[in-house]
């Protein structure tokens, strides 16, 4: 399990990793050549500290949140931190790419909402125009075929679906309905497939295109924002 090394007086945190004690190389002007140098940042963090209580707090799994992508280098990022008895919020987060990442315990805590899903409808219909001539579907049906997967889509619940994929945003993932929940949407729209041919052709497509990250899976958005002490909220995501 992964830990944090919390200064308990300033909140400031050290977060270990395999590099802390990696040589850093300083550019020499008079000699034109990189020089090693010696550097092991937790002994750093700790000399920094050295009057201070430091406790060794661990990560609590599941516990990420963030509004940013994984790739985008500037961000804030929030997870837990415990110690067995008490939860904390630590804060992650850096204004310049050159900096290293700070963390420092706050006070507001991290509260999660109902997730909402997604259909994601401009990838769907580019998939099923590409597919038209095998699903014997113009752009009007397609058109109406959106629209009626995206009706179906806002009266289920999240237990309707199996999440099947993470996404470069930390807070979406993917989800597919689940085999009877599909064939709970073929059935009600049974009128819209005018023949038993295009049915069947469709079956195979939302099957064909329900994998990962596939145009007949939906986007589901994990909310969360984070509240003071008292429960009011102070950032939402």
């Amino acid at each position: 399990m992964k830990t944090v090394l919390v200064c308990m007086k300033c909140k400031e945190a050290f977060y270990p990793t395999v590099y802390d004690s990696y040589p850093v190389y300083d550019f020499d002007e008079e000699s034109k050549s990189f020089i090693e140098r010696d550097n092991n940042d937790e002994a750093q963090f700790r000399d920094l500290h050295k009057d201070h209580k430091i406790s060794q707090l661990q990560v609590v799994e599941g516990s990420f949140r963030s509004q940013y992508p994984y790739w985008e280098p500037l961000r804030e990022d929030y997870f837990m931190v415990t110690d067995g008895s008490k939860n904390y919020t630590l804060k992650k987060w850096r204004k310049n790419v050159n900096e290293p990442m700070k963390y420092q315990i706050i006070d507001d805590c991290i509260e999660s909402e109902e997730p909402f899903i997604q259909v994601q409808s401009d990838e769907l219909k580019k998939q099923m125009i590409a597919d038209s001539s095998k699903l014997k579907l113009d752009d009007h049906k397609v058109n109406e075929f959106v629209e009626y997967y995206k009706d179906f889509v806002s009266g289920i619940e999240m237990n309707d679906v199996m999440e099947c994929g993470l996404s470069y945003d930390p807070m979406a993932s993917y989800a597919a309905l689940k085999t009877e929940v599909m064939e709970t949407f073929i059935s009600d729209y049974y009128s819209y497939f005018s023949a038993d041919d295009v049915l069947e052709d469709l079956r195979i497509f939302m099957h064909d295109n329900s994998e990962y990250n596939d145009v007949m899976n939906l986007r589901v958005r994990h909310c969360f924002h984070l509240a003071a002490s008292s429960g009011q909220a102070s950032k939402n995501s």
